[in-house]
């Protein structure tokens, strides 16, 4: 980010890479996340399964869907999130839990031989105004109340991602573990809007924030995106490609992953 003085990412816990995986599981279409998580043991991804804005109707039924998983849940370093949209508030309560509940169907099914995790719900068009706040924090309460342990019957509260795409009031991270408080192209990182409300954001929530860049110019763009977002911000998560959407790998995903890393061992040696 530009600014003069950049605010350090002092704290000692290292970023993740949340990654929209909007890509139908083919026998190789994830192969270059399972290299990713191969060659980054220390690294972690967030990743998010979105196999019909949403979960559809039939995951479960899905026999690519369901090999996949499995193969996903013995990565030790990838947690697995489920997509579900809310509209920016304009969607009804029960379509969302709904939704909720056909991921839980899919872990349900496959709880007893230990074959699929999943450890969350990402809620995407998630609103922003005060309004609000009690209808996502319902989704929260339901989401974990829905998904309380993890493939081996163990408890694992759900990890909760809200995606307004835009920075929101304090009062929404009381309800989510993360908040994707950027979602945009990577040239308005460098806006005075951004600047100024990371600069604002207390150490705390940034520690709990997210910035997701899309159509970085060249690699150059993605990549010091990626840096000012990972070590400047001090955010915990963040997501940043060449591409206009999330239906296809980057063409420099290695590259970045690598960066990515790096930038972790660099923020240590700030601490």
């Amino acid at each position: 980010m530009d600014r003069d003085g950049p605010v350090k990412n002092t704290t000692s816990q290292p970023c993740f890479i949340l990654v929209p995986l909007y890509i139908y599981p083919t026998a190789t279409s994830w192969d270059p996340l399972f290299s990713a998580a191969h060659l980054h043991p220390h690294l972690e991804f967030l990743v998010i399964i979105n196999p019909s804005n949403g979960p559809g109707a039939s995951i479960d039924a899905d026999a690519n869907y369901t090999a996949a998983l499995k193969r996903l849940t013995l990565e030790p370093n990838v947690k697995i999130l489920g997509y579900v949209y809310c509209s920016f508030g304009e969607r009804c309560s029960a379509e969302v839990e709904h939704d909720i509940q056909v991921y839980l169907g899919l872990i349900c099914q496959e709880l007893l031989i230990q074959d699929i995790r999943l450890d969350g719900i990402f809620f995407d068009e998630s609103p922003c105004g005060p309004e609000h706040v009690d209808y996502m924090a319902h989704f929260s309460e339901f989401a974990r109340s829905v998904l309380p342990v993890d493939s081996a019957g163990l408890p694992c509260p759900a990890i909760i991602v809200y995606n307004p795409g835009i920075f929101v009031s304090a009062a929404y991270y009381e309800f989510a573990d993360y908040i994707v408080v950027f979602e945009n192209k990577a040239a308005e990182w460098n806006s005075s809007y951004v600047r100024q409300n990371v600069e604002t954001l207390s150490p705390e929530l940034r520690e709990r924030s997210i910035g997701i860049a899309h159509s970085a110019g060249d690699i150059a763009s993605q990549m010091q995106s990626g840096k000012d977002i990972a070590l400047f911000s001090g955010f915990a998560g963040h997501f940043v490609t060449t591409n206009s959407g999330y239906e296809k790998w980057c063409l420099n995903w290695k590259g970045y992953v690598g960066q990515a890393d790096g930038w972790n061992r660099e923020g240590e040696d700030l601490v």
